[in-house]
């Protein structure tokens, strides 16, 4: 295990112990509602709960995003379910290609990543169970699970999926299912460590009219993208 998944998997341990207390439980619920206040991708959230439509994330590893977002779900908009969606085992096999490799990174270690997190599903429910947050796991990867979505509308997408394919698979099955002034952030956008992702974008948005922006407005800023209200109120 790596230094830095070492950290993450301490971090989490940390946040077990918490939740076996009643004083425990309520100092991780504001300790998370501290992170939110830092996050802009969270602001984003927050600006797309009047609309129809659930939240789906696509690329939980050990669901610290996921979390943020569940509390703002429960304490803003509890009537909406977050779709936490994640093989949990890794990138498929072979779908990491030369596209994805940033300057000083191998294709065999990246294919290697994101394998410890097993244990996220139960974690997730637990957190779930105990903040009456309501959230679905579902495990598997997107090519084969994003399907039964089809009909189903979301207010917000929060995408970090690191790769071209996941992105390409992500986008092809959910952006029609955002409805209109609904809400994508793109995690990896502009990342050097993940060139895949902004190609897949890029590619997929190249003959839409909207554009990818960057919120700043609070610490950890976010690439997104807000689909027009406009064109589809013309049609």
């Amino acid at each position: 295990m790596k230094s830095y998944e070492r950290r993450r998997v301490e971090f989490d341990q940390q946040i077990d112990r918490l939740l076996e207390t009643a004083e425990g439980r309520r100092q991780y619920w504001d300790d998370l509602a501290e992170r939110c206040e830092q996050d802009s991708m969270i602001s984003l959230l927050e600006s797309t709960l009047h609309l129809p439509g659930d939240v789906i994330e696509c690329g939980v590893y050990r669901g610290t995003s996921v979390q943020k977002i569940g509390r703002i779900l429960a304490t803003k908009a509890p009537e909406k379910c977050v779709y936490a969606c994640d093989s949990f085992e890794g990138f498929p096999e072979d779908e990491v290609g030369r596209v994805d490799v940033g300057f000083f990174r191998f294709l065999s270690r990246i294919r290697k990543k994101f394998r410890m997190c097993a244990d996220t599903p139960g974690r997730l429910q637990k957190i779930f169970s105990l903040f009456n947050i309501r959230g679905e796991i579902v495990k598997g990867y997107f090519s084969e699970t994003l399907g039964r979505f089809k009909d189903h509308k979301f207010c917000f997408i929060h995408l970090d999926c690191d790769i071209y394919s996941s992105y390409m698979d992500c986008l092809n099955t959910l952006y029609d299912n955002l409805v209109p002034g609904g809400v994508v952030v793109f995690d990896d956008y502009r990342s050097p460590k993940w060139p895949g992702a902004e190609k897949a974008v890029n590619e997929f948005f190249a003959d839409h009219p909207e554009e990818v922006c960057q919120c700043t407005d609070r610490d950890e800023p976010s690439w997104y993208l807000r689909k027009s209200v406009r064109k589809h109120q013309a049609a």
